[in-house]
């Protein structure tokens, strides 16, 4: 049985770590989606992206986006928000450090970090958590041959 989840449920499916679907419009207003990391803090998700990659170029022409975050396995459990996505360009790698840390460990964000050293230039896509869709099954089946 689905039901809608409370905010202390859409907070900690945030705090876990999942891949997120990003949404923007492409010029002739079809969507583009695109996987992407995430960062939760407090009323705000923080996503990170090349300045010239696709989405950033359609969020500086249209900002209004949608992000997803859904678990992959049983209880299943997503969350949508939609809204208008602040851009800023990437001055300081504090942001970009953090979020590398949180999907591949202290030493696996590091050595990513230093990887991709020089950095592309990037742009930090800020959504502001007030539209929402949730959904989280309070009755879930395991899977079974």
């Amino acid at each position: 049985m689905a039901e809608l989840m409370t905010s202390d449920e859409v907070d900690e499916l945030l705090a876990e770590r999942h891949v997120a679907i990003i949404t923007t419009l492409n010029r002739d207003g079809s969507p583009q989606s695109t996987p992407v990391w995430y960062m939760p803090e407090a009323d705000t998700i923080w996503v990170i992206a090349d300045q010239d990659s696709l989405k950033v170029r359609n969020l500086r022409r249209d900002p209004r986006v949608s992000i997803m975050i859904a678990t992959d396995s049983s209880p299943y459990r997503y969350v949508v928000f939609r809204g208008e996505a602040r851009l800023r360009d990437i001055e300081v790698l504090e942001l970009p450090t953090r979020m590398a840390k949180r999907y591949l460990g202290k030493a696996g964000g590091a050595r990513y970090m230093a990887d991709i050293d020089p950095h592309p230039p990037s742009t930090i896509i800020e959504l502001t958590r007030n539209r929402s869709t949730t959904w989280v099954d309070r009755f879930p089946y395991a899977f079974e041959d």
